[in-house]
């Protein structure tokens, strides 16, 4: 039985395979049939087709042999009355009674013309002229001594279209070498028009004749034959370039048949010149008119095709159902990819407008003198919490971001080395903290200023800096950048390649961890540490990174520590130093004074939002300033309020019942009394489509929520034309003794003499981004160091030096 078995699974595992030959076979031996079969049909197609083209010429060669035919007996006898002597008279008087009768006895002539060497000529129509015909070229021929057939041409005397044939009149002398004169018949152009008019292959072909000069002599096109008033034009020169390319051919003297469009459809054109006379004729014939005979070939061609691909359809079946199994499968995972992202971004959105009250009120009571120092602990609380959750919240809109396409890179110039340095003075914080060491190590040859987007640069370093940290307890943390490729000095836009190196003497990881590091909330490690974080942090970390053109790599051994590096290609920027003043003067400005109003008499704003505590927010931010606030809770109740008040700015949100953002501010740019408003467009969704979408739809600026009260007033500021008035600063001493009084009543617990030490050493730098750093650390590391924690922070934010070492001071006395 297990012999049996065993036998039996090798069938099925053979059995596979065996069908694949199988199917290989016959779908091989089927297709090379169906292909010696398909040249086959083309060889027997084209041989029938070449035989129904010659058939459509021989209609053409019959209408040319006819005209042929004629126009050598015309010129026949237009030689022989020469040669008689009543014509070599050359007295009219004479001659014009016997050419009368010719005329008549003949019937195809319109009239016979004596021609005296100097041009002056008569005719049977009009005797004795008082034109001259020196200018013809068939005179000129004549007189040259040479029988010839004239292109067309309106007759001067009569105005008809007429061809004249001529030929040179010999004196009876022997002595005589030139023509004394120069008889011709003229003829109409109908028996040609006739003949021409008379071939036809099939229904709609039509026929044509040019003259040397590529003019048509008969044309179905009226528009193409000359008339009194105007010649005909050449089809040598319209715009036609395919019935160019013939006319060219027949003024040529080439024969054939041709397969192009005219008319705008497929068309065959047969042509042929003649020999009597220096013209060509073309017949025109539809594509189905010759190649319908060719049907039923093509049906039998057809129906054996579409067995072959039956066939092959049917050996492949299999093949075909597991793709679209496959194909099932993705679509399934890429339907909850979009499903997840649209979650977490309509999340994001829902969670950021609560936050837009709570951060908003938080700031609207730090701003109030009247709050004890209690009171203004808790809200520093508040504050710290919600931002905080605000950059979780941001993350996951990050994720959503990427995963739906929808993240941009905004590059600036940046200066490099004071970039990198407050990346590393945050990580030294860190590291110094769990007592460790922290090594940067920058190249020599770094650029002193790029172009880069400076929040994604830093969002990726802090990251795998910070990961470093959190799973190093013993050794050191590197940080090593350096450029790997100097780019040549004559390039336009020089452009910089850096590594950027974070190697650790950490934890390690595992090999099967290795693979799931990057995947969104996968956290790897002891579950300790996995608390820390969301498990999004390297997944976004990677996707900015690729974004930017490059990738994460990373190595590792347990126990011995993890190394991750990337490369960028980054271009060099000339304009670091405006963009970094102007960058570092809103920052400043925006936290040293408080401002408390503004000069000149007050603005009136309209806030709209469908949200009370939105509206709460900026109303008690801006009213306490002296602005007046009107509050409008949709967009058709804020346009009615428009319309009346005229204020001098409007924020509105977007999302509202009854009449969106969009479509007020649609509402607004049409109404002649209010379209010059200025608009800020202030919403929890941070798309970049939303935002470009409410700019183009006429919004001044976009202010995404939580509101930052900095950001709005630097926005007020700008599109009101704004001069702040701010809250004056006591004197330093007294300033000393409120810290005194304000530490004392509070019974601040301050930190190890150490700790104090450094933030002295920082104070007396000026770096007061690292004490804020410092005051969260503390904060962190024990709850009965928040107090002070919450005391250094408002001092720092302040940015003044002195204020600060004034504080610290009293603490490092006492500690020694």
């Amino acid at each position: 039985m297990r012999a049996n078995s065993s036998l039996s699974a090798t069938n099925r595992e053979s059995h596979p395979s065996q069908n694949l030959l199988i199917r290989f076979i016959l779908g091989g031996t089927t297709l090379i049939v169906s292909i010696s079969a398909y040249f086959s049909y083309q060889a027997a197609r084209n041989m029938m087709l070449k035989d129904l083209r010659h058939s459509a010429f021989l209609e053409v060669q019959r209408g040319g042999a006819e005209i042929e035919e004629w126009l050598h007996v015309r010129q026949v006898e237009v030689q022989t009355l020469a040669n008689t002597s009543t014509v070599r008279s050359l007295n009219w008087f004479v001659a014009e009674p016997y050419l009368k009768a010719e005329v008549k006895r003949i019937h195809e002539f319109f009239f016979f013309q004596i021609a005296t060497p100097d041009g002056s000529y008569s005719n049977t129509k009009v005797g004795r002229a008082n034109k001259n015909i020196r200018d013809r070229d068939y005179f000129q021929k004549a007189i040259a001594g040479n029988t010839n057939i004239s292109d067309p041409f309106i007759s001067r005397s009569t105005g008809i279209s007429l061809i004249a044939i001529a030929t040179p009149i010999w004196s009876n002398s022997a002595n005589s070498s030139s023509p004394i004169g120069a008889f011709q018949g003229n003829v109409k152009v109908d028996r040609i028009a006739e003949v021409i008019n008379s071939l036809h292959y099939g229904t709609n072909s039509y026929a044509f004749a040019l003259n040397s000069q590529g003019q048509a002599i008969v044309h179905p096109n009226s528009a193409l034959m000359s008339t009194i008033e105007k010649p005909a034009p050449s089809l040598l020169k319209i715009n036609d370039r395919n019935l160019n390319a013939i006319a060219q051919q027949m003024v040529n003297k080439q024969q054939g048949i041709e397969l192009m469009e005219i008319d705008g459809t497929k068309k065959y054109v047969a042509y042929l010149p003649l020999q009597a006379a220096n013209w060509s004729v073309a017949l025109v014939i539809p594509r189905e008119n010759i190649e319908s005979r060719l049907q039923f070939l093509d049906l039998i061609a057809l129906i054996v095709g579409g067995l072959t691909v039956t066939m092959i359809t049917v050996l492949w079946q299999v093949q075909a159902f597991e793709q679209a199994e496959l194909k099932k499968s993705k679509a399934a995972a890429d339907t909850a990819n979009h499903a997840k992202s649209e979650f977490l971004a309509n999340m994001s959105h829902e969670l950021r407008t609560p936050l837009n009250g709570i951060l908003g009120c938080a700031q609207i009571l730090l701003r109030s003198p009247a709050l004890p120092n209690q009171e203004q602990y808790h809200i520093n609380i508040i504050e710290q919490c919600g931002s905080h959750l605000l950059t979780l919240i941001n993350d996951i809109l990050d994720l959503s971001k990427i995963e739906a396409k929808k993240l941009e890179l905004h590059p600036v110039d940046v200066h490099l080395p004071s970039f990198l340095q407050g990346i590393v003075e945050i990580c030294q914080i860190r590291a110094k903290q769990k007592g460790i060491l922290f090594v940067y190590k920058p190249a020599s040859n770094l650029p002193t200023g790029v172009h880069v987007d400076v929040k994604r640069l830093r969002q990726v370093l802090l990251n795998l800096l910070g990961n470093a940290i959190k799973f190093t307890d013993q050794g050191q943390v590197t940080f090593n950048i350096e450029v790997i490729d100097q780019p040549p000095s004559d390039q336009q836009i020089v452009k910089h390649r850096l590594r950027c190196t974070v190697e650790d003497t950490g934890i390690g990881i595992t090999p099967a961890e290795l693979s799931k590091i990057f995947l969104p909330f996968e956290q790897v490690g002891d579950k300790k540490r996995q608390a820390e974080g969301t498990g999004l942090g390297l997944a976004i970390t990677r996707q900015l990174v690729q974004m930017m053109g490059s990738d994460i790599y990373v190595k590792s051994q347990i126990g011995q520590g993890s190394c991750f590096w990337f490369e960028l290609e980054i271009p060099e920027a000339t304009d670091w130093v405006q963009s970094a003043m102007s960058t570092t003067g809103y920052a400043y400005a925006s936290s040293e004074k408080q401002i408390i109003g503004f000069e000149g008499s007050p603005y009136t704003i309209l806030m709209v939002d469908d949200r009370w505590e939105n509206r709460t927010v900026i109303t008690n931010l801006l009213q306490p300033l002296g602005f007046n606030v009107v509050e409008a809770s949709n967009g058709k109740e804020s346009l009615e309020i428009a319309i009346a008040l005229k204020p001098d700015l409007i924020i509105t949100d977007l999302l509202m019942p009854e009449m969106d953002g969009f479509e007020l501010i649609e509402h607004l740019r049409h109404t002649p009394e209010i379209h010059n408003v200025k608009i800020i467009v202030s919403s929890a969704s941070v798309f970049e489509a939303d935002k470009h979408r409410s700019l183009q739809a006429g919004g001044n600026a976009f202010l995404s929520k939580p509101v930052h009260v900095d950001e709005l007033l630097d926005q007020l500021e700008q599109y009101l034309n704004l001069v702040w008035i701010y809250k004056q600063s006591q004197p330093d001493e007294e300033k000393a003794k409120e810290v005194t009084a304000n530490s004392q009543s509070a019974r601040l617990i301050s930190p190890s003499s150490q700790v104090l030490q450094e933030l002295v050493t920082l104070a007396s730098k000026g770096n007061f981004n690292a004490i804020l750093k410092w005051a969260d650390q503390l904060e962190e590391t024990d709850i009965t160091f928040a107090p002070f924690a919450n005391q250094l922070r408002q001092l720092a934010r302040q940015f003044d030096e002195d204020l600060i070492l004034n504080f610290l001071n009293q603490y490092v006395i006492e500690t020694v």
